[in-house]
């Protein structure tokens, strides 16, 4: 029975873990969100369609979610027609 309580509570812990999300992908996000809204976005996923990218893993992007491969950090700053040194500028 002991053993099934400790189980039980380091799954809660590491879904509280999951819940606050990495810092490095929120703040990431955060800069995603603010060039769509410098572009005149009012919507992520009017974005996403406008600029063919997928609605749910943008979203997750923008959310800090979802860590963001090389080659969709191209597509991203080819959409906010920005290299991605300026992408980055912000960042640190």
């Amino acid at each position: 029975m002991r053993v099934l309580l400790m189980a039980k509570s380091k799954v809660i812990s590491n879904k509280s873990k999951e819940q606050e999300g990495d810092p490095d992908l929120i703040h990431l996000g955060k800069r995603i969100r603010s060039l769509r809204v410098k572009q005149g976005y009012n919507s992520a996923e009017k974005f996403a369609l406008d600029n063919e990218l997928s609605r749910v893993h943008y979203g997750r992007w923008e959310a800090g979610k979802k860590n963001i491969t090389y080659k969709s950090l191209r597509t991203l700053a080819k959409a906010f027609k920005i290299s991605l040194s300026e992408f980055f500028r912000e960042i640190e």
